[in-house]
């Protein structure tokens, strides 16, 4: 395997991964000395000339992209029928293994692993780019400072028609796909959001949250069920952190974040005050009810299960005669009406305190646990209008309060600065309330997507997904792209902008065959133009430019000023230019068209 150099750089070197689309190798880059990893395509792809244009055009259009936590795209080629991307080697495990071998990962670490994967989407789509396929196999992290890696950026899009039929291929997505995937809608940037919550839920469980025997069944799931937690995982998994997994797997796209900055803004807090949310559910400390009737009537059936005892048969060996006495007058008074009312009294009354103290303990300890007591504390909410996150976080923790942030977009209030706030400021809330802050986005711009690889019609719609529109298009030859793709864009990056101008590849511009035409024979016509003669050849009495015939010319057709002119034959030859006595004259002066002897 380590003869095998394509493109005549990349040395493999050996076989480290297999997945439904293609084969990844370690290999080395003899050009630059550093180790990558290729990833070649599958030979069922190679001759299917839609995905290859596609997926060559995503891979370029992902190699734009650069961020830490996404796997860096190096090149895209071929080497005959072998079609291949070199990207970053990481050396490390994915996710999914990692799963397998730990069975389940603390909320610390999964939120952690989550936050990054967050990041990495979030440069993704600033860019136009959705991922369409997240899931811990393309979920890389290395062994040096457990840095994550996003892979397969934009590859999902080039795939999808052609795998989608694969049932092997797509078992292993299906269970990461959005409800709008399992119907074969569109998706956006909320699309990948839903897929982490998947991966979220299955780094802390242990296993996805939709199962199933085909995968029809498990899509089905997708459109039809929510995530839910058993009362087991509801004990030991933090309240916040299911929330945050319950909002990024809502059915409705836009029910979900709706941005990844959105999402990494509720992992740092949550990241912040996990401990505090950290309380487990108890079931036992139900209050009790106590009701004299059912206590007396319990009684009374003790009663008669003695009654009962006592007229049972005995079986008891008769007692020594010395004894009998004793017993007897023990009997007796035990078995007096005035003793068993007594003790029916006492035991009565022993149960109710007993009950009673069983009560206002458990009582007091359900209040202990949940926190909460009859003098709950109440304090007045500030207004927090026009101040930042950090500064309302402090006061609120300074309270006793936790927030929950959501975001909007405003032309007055500055980027992260506090738009408005539920409940109002003034309003008396208890602590331990959850206040709700809407902070600001600033004004509703879009950065300029990379929309070069593209056809137009995709550029448009990417686009327009980002409140932009195309501009004006340039057509120009261009080898490296074919015919209708867009080769530039102009601006390339930046907000607020309402339109793009591209210029559009025409394909190769066509090779100019050079050839050497000889021109026609002139008619008759053309002979009597311009006093009989023509460019490169006149003819007079027969003669051409260059070089006539003697005896065997004519004066016919020959003018000079539009008579004939020395045309007839003089000892079987012309005159004027053509040769005499059977000589040539060589090089004749052009005079007016006509051919003259020289002077």
């Amino acid at each position: 395997m380590g003869d095998t150099i394509l493109g005549n750089r990349y040395q493999i070197i050996r076989k480290i991964g297999d997945g439904g689309m293609a084969f990844v190798y370690e290999a080395k880059d003899k050009l630059l000395n550093r180790t990558v990893a290729v990833k070649v395509l599958r030979p069922e792809f190679v001759d299917d000339e839609d995905f290859l244009k596609k997926f060559k055009r995503e891979a370029e259009a992902v190699a734009s992209l650069s961020h830490p936590n996404i796997v860096n795209v190096y090149d895209v080629g071929e080497d005959g029928k072998v079609h291949y991307i070199v990207m970053e080697y990481i050396d490390g495990q994915n996710l999914k293994d990692i799963i397998k071998n730990e069975g389940t990962l603390d909320e610390y670490t999964a939120l952690d692993i989550t936050k990054q994967i967050a990041m990495a989407l979030s440069a993704a789509h600033r860019k136009g780019i959705v991922h369409r396929d997240i899931k811990p196999h393309n979920i890389l992290i290395s062994n040096e400072g457990r840095i994550v890696k996003v892979a397969d950026f934009g590859i999902a899009k080039a795939v999808s028609n052609s795998t989608m039929t694969n049932v092997g291929n797509i078992i292993g997505s299906v269970h990461y796909f959005s409800p709008e995937q399992a119907k074969g809608q569109s998706v956006n940037a909320t699309a990948d959001l839903y897929a982490l919550g998947i991966v979220l839920y299955e780094m802390i469980i242990g296993r996805v949250p939709f199962r199933g025997d085909s995968p029809i069944s498990i899509a089905l799931q997708h459109i039809n069920d929510d995530v839910e937690f058993t009362s087991e995982e509801k004990v030991s998994i933090p309240q916040s952190v299911r929330t945050l997994i319950k909002k990024l797997t809502e059915k409705s796209s836009e029910a979900r974040y709706q941005s990844a900055e959105e999402l990494i803004d509720d992992i740092d807090y949550i990241e912040k005050n996990i401990d505090l949310d950290f309380i487990k559910e108890y079931d036992n400390f139900a209050t009790k009810h106590i009701d004299i009737e059912k206590i007396e009537q319990s009684a009374d059936i003790e009663d008669e299960d003695e009654k009962l005892i006592e007229d049972a048969p005995k079986v008891i060996s008769k007692p020594k005669k010395e004894n009998i006495k004793k017993k007897k007058n023990k009997v007796q008074k035990e078995d007096s009406p005035k003793v068993k009312k007594r003790l029916k009294i006492v035991a009565i009354v022993l149960g109710i305190i007993l009950l009673v103290q069983v009560f206002f303990v458990s009582k007091f300890v359900i209040s202990m646990l949940s926190g909460s007591s009859t003098e709950k504390q109440v304090v007045s909410l500030p207004d927090f209008s026009n101040q930042d996150l950090d500064t309302v976080k402090k006061q609120l923790e300074e309270l006793g309060l936790y927030i929950t942030i959501k975001r909007d977009y405003s032309d007055t209030v500055e980027v992260d600065h506090v738009i408005s706030q539920s409940p109002f400021s003034g309003t008396e809330v208890s602590k331990g309330d959850t206040i709700t802050i809407v902070l600001s986005q600033g004004q509703k711009q879009s950065e300029v997507p990379s929309i070069v690889g593209l056809t137009l019609t995709e550029a448009e719609q990417i686009l327009g997904q980002n409140n932009m529109k195309l501009g004006n298009i340039k057509r120009e030859y261009n080898s490296s792209y074919e015919e209708g793709i867009v080769i530039k864009q102009n601006p390339t990056s930046g907000s607020g902008v309402s339109s793009v101008d591209v210029v559009v590849s025409k394909g190769p511009e066509p090779v100019k065959e050079e050839t050497n035409t000889i021109p026609d024979t002139p008619t008759v016509d053309e002979e009597i133009t311009n006093g009989g003669s023509t460019n490169g050849g006149s003819t007079n009495g027969g003669s051409t430019n260059g070089g006539s015939t003697n005896g065997g010319s004519t004066n016919e057709g020959s003018t000079n000023g539009g008579s004939t002119n020395g045309g007839s034959t003089n000892g079987g030859s012309t005159n004027e230019g053509s040769t005499n006595e059977g000589s040539t004259e060589e090089n004749p002066v052009v005079n007016d068209g006509l051919l003259s002897p020289r002077e």
